[in-house]
């Protein structure tokens, strides 16, 4: 999706069709913290991995006890989402 509302809207439309978000924390439209509300709503148990260029803690304690699946930084490398991904598949089924 080319922004936050955007991937709200298509996982509203289709909800069984996905089977991971990787949700960047600024986007236009709608940021990562409203899409990431969203989306809870809609699939709860969804898997969601958020992409930021802020460091892992400060990304991330936004998102405390909230289910957040992974984290990987900006600009990450294929072989590093792949490594995250992996991870989050491997512990979430």
């Amino acid at each position: 999706a080319a922004d936050g509302l955007e991937a709200v809207e298509r996982l509203r439309e289709e909800p069984g069709a996905f089977d991971l978000v990787l949700l960047d924390m600024t986007m236009p439209r709608m940021g990562g913290e409203e899409a990431f509300r969203e989306i809870r709503k809609i699939r709860p148990g969804l898997p969601v991995i958020l992409a930021s260029g802020y460091n892992e803690q400060e990304a991330t304690n936004r998102f405390a006890g909230k289910g957040l699946a992974g984290f990987i930084r900006k600009p990450y490398r294929m072989a590093e989402l792949v490594e995250v991904v992996g991870r989050v598949f491997r512990t979430t089924g």
